[in-house]
């Protein structure tokens, strides 16, 4: 179920199936990805409670083998609409026998979507429901709509000195896929489809909270402020051209190749104790 926003010069559509903001429309301009099947039918999905691949779409939990497919299930569940304003949409997800089957941890996430004049922010939620403490990895997974990704740079909030990677055909994490050095004391990112004729590019250890995406001719376009998140994901769909970037904000890992499974190895993993909840979110102001 879809439902509108509509704010001064500013228009959203959310979407109850993934919890989703699916348009963010400024002055009549788009932002956000159209999600056309041809290139990828998503828009700004939640990660959760994993992120990227599972070893053989499988993880150990407390002993128990669990199925959980690429960037977990939340994505692809219908939420409930708690709340919902002209600026502000508000959604849950509780857990259920379905949830359990998959990850074994009583549970509610929270997405919330609130837009502005300035861009819009998303929120995630979550609560233990459990009796016990539980674990979780979290992302987001926005799309920015773009002619050519090639038109386009990323321009990092301070000079970087860090590795980045690329995940494998299967887009598994392997630290032997180092990308070229391309930044390595500066802050500016040149995006070039061919990056990404693999799977997507990874960055750890960024020193900057914000990046911004931005045209190479006229400086218009998005800072994103990934603030309360561990690592930076980088994708576009391999080998399409696509007129979108991806920039996701991670705590969590894709599966490393030699991995035990176990989920409480997963890098970046976060635990919550019994009654705790934990929020973090990512903001998107318009660069003119």
């Amino acid at each position: 179920m879809q439902k509108i926003l509509n704010y001064g010069k500013v228009y959203g559509i959310v979407d109850t199936m993934g919890g989703e903001l699916i348009s963010y429309k400024n002055d009549g301009k788009e932002y956000l990805w159209t999600g056309l099947s041809e290139y990828w039918a998503s828009h700004t999905p939640v990660l959760f409670p994993t992120v990227g691949v599972c070893k053989d779409e499988k993880v150990i939990i407390e002993g128990g083998e669990y199925s959980l497919k690429r960037h977990g299930f939340a994505r692809k569940s219908e939420f409930i609409l708690k709340e919902i304003t002209d600026d502000t949409a508000v959604f849950e997800l509780l857990y259920s026998d379905e949830t359990l089957k998959q990850y074994p941890y009583k549970f509610s996430l929270t997405v919330t979507h609130k837009i502005n004049e300035s861009g819009f922010r998303t929120e995630y939620n979550v609560e233990n429901l459990d009796d016990k403490e539980i674990m979780f990895a979290i992302g987001g997974h926005p799309g920015f709509l773009l002619d050519s990704i090639e038109n386009y740079k990323l321009i990092f909030e301070t000079k970087e000195n860090c590795k980045m990677y690329y995940t494998d055909s299967n887009s598994c994490m392997d630290e032997n896929l180092l990308h070229a050095k391309k930044l390595e004391n500066t802050d500016v990112f040149e995006l070039v489809y061919s990056d990404y004729d693999t799977d997507a590019i990874v960055i750890k250890d960024l020193k900057s909270r914000k990046v911004k995406l931005v045209s190479k001719f006229s400086g218009s376009g998005i800072e994103f402020d990934y603030n309360g998140f561990d690592v930076l994901g980088i994708w576009t769909p391999p080998k399409k051209n696509a007129p979108f970037i991806c920039l996701e904000p991670w705590n969590g890992m894709p599966a490393y190749a030699n991995e035990t499974g176990k989920f409480e190895d997963k890098p970046y993993i976060k635990k919550l104790n019994v009654g705790e909840s934990y929020s973090v979110g990512y903001t998107v102001t318009i660069c003119r």
